[in-house]
Formats: structure tokens, C-alpha cells, sequence
């Protein structure tokens, strides 16, 4: 996985990442506070702050008033098939419940 963040955070935040991507920081989980970071890397608050942004613009985690930051829910995966004409779609219906209504 490439460092997408420059300097002393880019290491950090890749190892985050990965720790989100493997699942050891599930959906809900709360990630290091900025604290944390700077005790278990040895980096300054503004570096950690860094961190959480990089992971934060990612769409990684989001801050919780109250809580920290955790990390959040994946979005379901796009379908990558073909996508099926209205036409294709309106067929599964039963005459009068889908599409629009008679006036």
C-alpha cells in the first residue's frame, strides 16, 4: 500500500489503514486519539493531527463528538455488472404497483 501522506505521518497513517483494511480496527472501533499517536510513533501532535485528517479525507474514520475517532461502516460495494434497461426492471412488477400512477 503507497504512503499517501508526506513526512513522519505518511508511515503512521499507512499502518492505520492497514490495520482498518486487515479488520483489526472494525467498523464502530475508536483509532488511536492523537495522544496515542504521538506516544506509540514518537511523532508531534501536529503530525498525529495530520494522521487522523489523512485517514479522516480517506473516508476511513470519522470523529465523534464525545468519543474519538472511529473507524466507519464500509459502503456496500458498487455493482460492477450491466446495469438493466427501466424497461428490464418494470417487468418484475405486478401490473398497477410499480412505475408511475394512472391519473
Amino acid at each position: 500500500m503507497a504512503s499517501t501522506t508526506g513526512g513522519r505521518s505518511g508511515p503512521v497513517a499507512d499502518e492505520l489503514r492497514r490495520r482498518i483494511v486487515d479488520g483489526d480496527l472494525r467498523p464502530g472501533d475508536r483509532v488511536p486519539s492523537t495522544r496515542a499517536i504521538t506516544r506509540e510513533w514518537g511523532v508531534a501532535m501536529a503530525t498525529a493531527t495530520k494522521v487522523l485528517g489523512a485517514l479522516r479525507e480517506d473516508g476511513l474514520v470519522r470523529a465523534v463528538p464525545g468519543i474519538g475517532t472511529v473507524v466507519v461502516e464500509r459502503p456496500a460495494p458498487h455493482r460492477t455488472g450491466p446495469v438493466r434497461p427501466a424497461s428490464a426492471r418494470s417487468r418484475r412488477c405486478a401490473p398497477g404497483r410499480c412505475g408511475p400512477r394512472p391519473r
